[in-house]
């Protein structure tokens, strides 16, 4: 498989793992043998889309994939990771939490 699978679920490498899924959910919607009866080509997509998919949405595949392909680690919104990690406050055992500031609705 030479296909690099971020364009085959036409997302970025930074995409969150929901917009993996959304992704996927709609192309097989769109592409599957079902839905194209007349395309020969229609289940060879789709075991692509799948294939893409598997490696992925698994966190540890991608990450491997990530790797092998050359892509710089970057940090994806909805990871679970902070860009501004809190700092550990060497007198307690917890986090120091950061404020949460509201807007104003004007």
């Amino acid at each position: 498989m030479d296909a690099f699978l971020y364009e085959i679920l036409e997302v970025s490498p930074r995409a969150r793992p929901a917009v993996i899924k959304a992704a996927y959910r709609c192309l097989v919607q769109e592409c599957h043998p079902d839905r194209n009866p007349g395309n020969p080509d229609a289940t060879a997509r789709m075991s692509l889309i799948n294939h893409a998919y598997s490696v992925l949405a698994d966190p540890l595949q991608r990450a491997r994939y990530d790797q092998k392909m050359g892509i710089q680690a970057t940090e994806r919104r909805g990871s679970g990771l902070s860009s501004n990690p809190v700092k550990q406050d060497p007198g307690k055992g917890r986090a120091n939490l950061r404020p949460f500031a509201f807007r104003p609705l004007v």
